[in-house]
């Protein structure tokens, strides 16, 4: 009788290496694959768009039928969930270095899904495409900083920009269990980081792909002998992964980099979780233009942070064949959030908060707003996300035992930087 494939048993990786065209093993690298610690609930979707044609006619005896056909297929669907984990590589440095805070790479990875965040914010892709196509290439500042401008190379960090017309791409893999599916030219749309008050930090990731396929025959050979199970032969395979120590360089092929530890000063350290409950934010808005600035800074009872690309697909529409998507395009920039904290009296507390922005008469008050949202709290672990202008809407009151207020918020351009981005600054730090 065949297996059944569980939910519990399955694995997601990050890579550049297209397995599905041919690639070899010892392409998979810890530099260039990266596994992700999903948890339960992740999915992925591949569906067609279809026709019905039906006939309508008189008579006693008329034809009823219907056809169907599909006419393309859709762009692939998938997300998942991911703990936000702080890895502690906050300063940048020359290649093999061992000194504080630093990876022997040489990048800034102060994020375990450093590269998903890269691959939605960035148009620099995580890995050169130089004749070996080894060398990671991270936008992560020193500090542990991204921002969402252009920003030329520093130590550790590649140059980047954040105005793009379409996203890069890279490659999926779902190890179902034994059943490993590839989506093809995957590329990064939208994350949300929820901070409930009552869990531990986590990112949704989610976007899409040109094709979702299966891995049969070599590649999945190939796919088994890096992230672990059984292969085609009925033989076990044991998961090959590195925290990447430059000096194993010459045994790093055909491995991937784990999710919970990173290269740290030389030696392996742990990837830290972070606890909700020590989050807060602080938001500064002004009454009015002229104004003196206000700050308002409040313990919440939820919080969330959503940075959505808004990627469409072009696909075309020719009859007579089963049309495929040709190309991506990035939206406009969506960077939005919302937090939720109990409605306190004072000039300064969330009740003065509250009067400000609803006595506010100006149309546009976001070049005198801003909001730094601290997930974690103000001691590392933590991972801070900084919009410079800030535009809020006009908060909501739930009456329940304890009177509780909402307020939603969109992070737009600076002045300084109008046109260029600059909508936020994350910050991580361990």
């Amino acid at each position: 009788m065949a297996s059944l494939n569980l939910q519990r048993n399955s694995e997601v990786f990050f890579s550049t290496v297209d397995l599905i065209n041919g690639a070899a093993v010892t392409d998979m690298r810890p530099t260039n694959t990266w596994k992700l610690e999903v948890l339960a609930g992740f999915a992925v979707t591949s569906s067609a768009a279809t026709q019905d044609i039906t006939s309508l006619e008189s008579g006693t005896a008329p034809d009823r039928s219907q056809q169907r056909f599909n006419t393309a297929i859709n762009p692939v669907d998938w997300n998942f969930q991911v703990y936000l984990r702080p890895t502690g590589v906050l300063t940048g440095a020359a290649g093999g270095t061992t000194t504080a805070a630093t990876n022997e790479t040489g990048n800034v990875k102060p994020v375990a899904d450093w590269f998903m965040w890269q691959s939605m914010v960035s148009n620099t892709k995580v890995v050169a495409t130089d004749a070996d196509g080894l060398h990671e290439r991270s936008v992560w500042e020193t500090g542990g900083k991204l921002r969402t401008v252009t920003v030329a190379k520093g130590t550790g960090s590649s140059a980047t920009k954040s105005n793009f017309s379409t996203a890069v791409e890279n490659h999926i893999y779902f190890k179902l269990d034994n059943v490993i599916y590839q989506v093809s030219n995957a590329t990064v749309n939208q994350a949300t980081v929820d901070a409930g008050i009552e869990e531990i930090a986590t990112t949704t990731w989610s976007g899409f792909g040109t094709t979702m396929k299966e891995l049969t025959g070599t590649p999945r050979d190939v796919a088994i002998s890096v992230f672990g199970g059984t292969l085609n032969s009925g033989s076990s395979a044991t998961a090959n992964s590195n925290f990447q120590k430059m000096s194993a360089a010459a045994t790093q092929a055909a491995a991937y980099h784990p999710f919970n530890q990173m290269n740290v000063a030389g030696s392996a350290g742990t990837n830290s979780f972070i606890k909700n409950r020590l989050s807060t934010i602080e938001f500064h808005h002004k009454a009015t233009a002229a104004g003196s600035d206000e700050k308002f800074t409040f313990p919440v009872t939820a919080l969330s942070f959503d940075y959505n690309n808004n990627i469409t697909y072009l696909t075309p529409e020719e009859i007579s064949a089963l049309n495929e998507p040709i190309g991506q395009f990035t939206g406009s920039r969506a960077v939005t959030g919302s937090a939720t904290m109990y409605l306190r009296t004072g000039d300064l507390e969330s009740a003065g908060f509250l009067r400000n922005i609803s006595e506010d008469s100006r149309t546009s008050s976001a070049q005198t707003s801003n909001a730094n949202l601290i997930i974690g709290g103000t001691t590392a672990p933590y991972v801070a996300f900084q919009l410079d202008a800030c535009r809020f809407e006009f908060p909501q009151i739930a009456t329940d035992d304890v009177v509780a207020m909402t307020v939603n918020f969109v992070g737009q351009e600076p002045t300084a930087t109008r046109g260029a981005g600059g909508e936020v600054s994350i910050f991580a730090a361990k």
